[in-house]
């Protein structure tokens, strides 16, 4: 393990400068962190995305994941596919239900599993994931058009390298509190 880097604000140009108030709002800009920045784009195309969702197909965001993952996962349980749209469980049970009742998808018993319900997309939702992905197509070149099919390629090669090495952290940090939950649970272990 790398020690942590330790430097003075004065030793460090940028903490110095991050350390002075912001003299105007592209001065503050500017020295705004990546990951706050990613966030933002994040909000702002979950935003535009509930609404067009919303208006386009009378869905939920969570019920346009839903259709949009199932043609390449399908079938698969509520609990996959809640790690695969990266939300809670409980929200991907009640998206399913609505869309189960809307007749888009059909529920199964799985065959290893008698307890396990699988999802799969009728008909009628296979055709609307069709129409949502080519959806998603036009919205994802509507975003990119002003910029040159190699800065959309350099975009797309950084951001899979930044989510590749977001997941090794986040799986440090996931080994680390098992270590802490496995060490306090010995510390309450009572003694022979």
């Amino acid at each position: 393990m790398v020690p942590p880097r330790t430097a003075s604000r004065a030793a460090v140009p940028f903490l110095a400068k991050a350390a002075a108030p912001a003299a105007n709002a592209a001065d503050l800009e500017t020295r705004t962190f990546f990951i706050s920045r990613v966030s933002a784009l994040n909000v702002l195309l979950k935003r535009r995305a509930a609404i067009y969702a919303k208006r386009a197909f009378g869905m939920t965001l969570i019920e346009w994941r839903i259709i949009t993952l199932l043609p390449t996962l399908q079938p698969i349980s509520i609990r996959e596919l809640a790690v695969h749209a990266l939300v809670d469980a409980a929200q991907v049970s009640r998206g399913i239900s609505r869309l189960v009742g809307k007749g888009l998808l059909s529920r199964r018993q799985s065959d290893v599993d008698s307890r396990e319900a699988l999802i799969v997309l009728t008909p009628a939702g296979m055709a609307l994931s069709i129409e949502m992905f080519n959806a998603s197509l036009r919205r994802n070149d509507q975003l990119l058009r002003e910029h040159s099919p190699k800065e959309v390629e350099f975009l797309n090669a950084a951001l899979d390298a930044l989510i590749v090495r977001a997941r090794s952290l986040v799986g440090e940090d996931d080994a680390q509190e098992a270590l802490k939950k496995r060490a306090a649970r010995k510390r309450r272990a009572p003694r022979p």
